[in-house]
C-alpha cells in the first residue's frame, strides 16, 4: 500500500481544478496533458475515450455541445493510496451546469478515478463517471 502526503493532496486538488477550467475553456493541449498516455475517460453508457488522441477530443465536444456555456465542477475529492506511492485512488462528485440555460444542472456523476504519478506529476489513468 502506498502513501499519500499533504503535498500529494494539494497537487491532486489542483489537477481537478485544471481539469474543469481546461475542458470548459477549450484548452485541448492542457486538458490532454492531465491524462496519462494510455488513459481511459468513460461516462457510463454514453462514451468511452481511450488514449490521448481520443481523450483530447473532449474539450471540442464540450465546446460544440455547450457553446462555451457549460461549467464542470469536481467536489468532495476523497483520495486514498493505491498499490504504490505513485498511484492514488480518488472518489469525487462531478456536476455540470449550463449557463446558457440560467445555470441549470445538466448532469451529476460519481467519479471513480485512478491516478498515476508520471515524471513526478499526477496524471489521470482512468476516470469513470456514473449516475448515482
Amino acid at each position: 500500500m502506498g502513501t499519500i502526503t499533504g503535498d500529494d493532496r494539494i497537487a491532486i486538488a489542483e489537477l481537478f481544478a485544471s481539469y474543469c477550467h481546461r475542458v470548459d475553456h477549450g484548452d485541448t493541449e492542457g486538458w490532454t496533458a492531465l491524462f496519462a498516455p494510455g488513459a481511459v475517460f468513460e461516462v457510463a453508457g454514453v462514451m468511452r475515450l481511450e488514449g490521448h488522441d481520443q481523450v483530447g477530443t473532449m474539450p471540442g465536444i464540450v465546446a460544440a455541445q455547450g457553446g462555451g456555456k457549460w461549467r464542470h465542477q469536481i467536489t468532495n475529492i476523497k483520495v486514498d493510496p493505491g498499490e504504490s506511492d505513485d498511484v492514488a485512488l480518488v472518489a469525487a462528485y462531478g456536476l455540470v451546469t449550463d449557463w446558457g440555460n440560467a445555470g441549470q444542472p445538466m448532469t451529476f456523476s460519481d467519479y471513480a478515478i485512478t491516478l498515476d504519478r508520471v515524471d513526478g506529476t499526477w496524471r489521470i489513468r482512468t476516470l469513470l463517471a456514473t449516475a448515482p
